[in-house]
């Protein structure tokens, strides 16, 4: 079933492809990916009936499913394989899900896919399964890869009343100092985005710690304030 409804999708999302637009999605990504060349609307109208259909169907074949898009070259089935893990898969969750996870973020890693998975997906996994955050999120900084360090801290983004502020900051200050600027950009978003709920400790947190901050993370951090 799953290598039918494969090359089902790719024969429907292949059928829509536009070399034109691909070339100029592949430049503003750094030519790191491949593209189809479909629009956001177009993309999502194709979309929706495949999500639609995979609801009905076993967690193995979703999983399997989400895997295999996510082995495609070209972007697009990225996105696809996202959908379904938002629309269809994460009712499913269970403890183990975090592995997958993990192999999204350090596969075909750039900041659109991360800025998804992070404040969606593994805020749901952590939701579901709070006590396994403290480990994992210490296992991910420590690894050095930039794109599970941004997942440390992004998923805290749309916490909003619920985000556990000590945790947030402790996350940010052994991730601060690094010259890395997708690190930095999520410091910055990340104490941004708070500022709206708690701006006042928000503000004073960055003055007081803004010699140990970067200069990218204070202008962001405080745009609000």
């Amino acid at each position: 079933m799953k290598d039918e409804l494969l090359d089902e999708i790719i024969t429907i999302f292949k059928a829509q492809e536009d070399p034109l637009i691909a070339s100029g999605m592949k430049a503003y990504m750094r030519n790191q990916f491949e593209y189809l060349g479909l629009t956001s609307p177009v993309r999502k109208s194709l979309s929706k009936p495949i999500v639609r259909e995979l609801s009905k169907e076993p967690k193995t074949s979703v999983y399997s499913l989400i895997k295999t898009l996510w082995e495609q070259p070209e972007r697009e089935f990225h996105y696809l394989a996202l959908d379904l893990y938002f629309n269809v898969a994460k009712k499913m969750m269970d403890e183990k899900d975090i592995d997958l996870l993990e192999w999204m973020i350090c596969q075909h890693s750039w900041w659109d896919t991360i800025d998804f998975i992070a404040p969606k997906l593994v805020r749901i996994y952590f939701d579901k399964f709070p006590t396994k955050r403290d480990e994992i999120i210490d296992r991910w900084i420590k690894t050095g890869n930039i794109w599970l360090q941004r997942s440390s801290l992004l998923f805290q983004l749309k916490q909003k009343d619920e985000v556990d502020y000590p945790f947030m900051i402790a996350t940010i200050k052994r991730l601060s100092g690094t010259k890395e600027f997708f690190i930095n950009k999520a410091i910055g978003w990340l104490l941004r985005e708070h500022s709206k709920r708690i701006p006042l400790e928000i503000k004073a947190y960055i003055l007081t710690h803004q010699n140990q901050l970067s200069p990218l993370s204070v202008r962001e951090g405080l745009k609000y304030c």
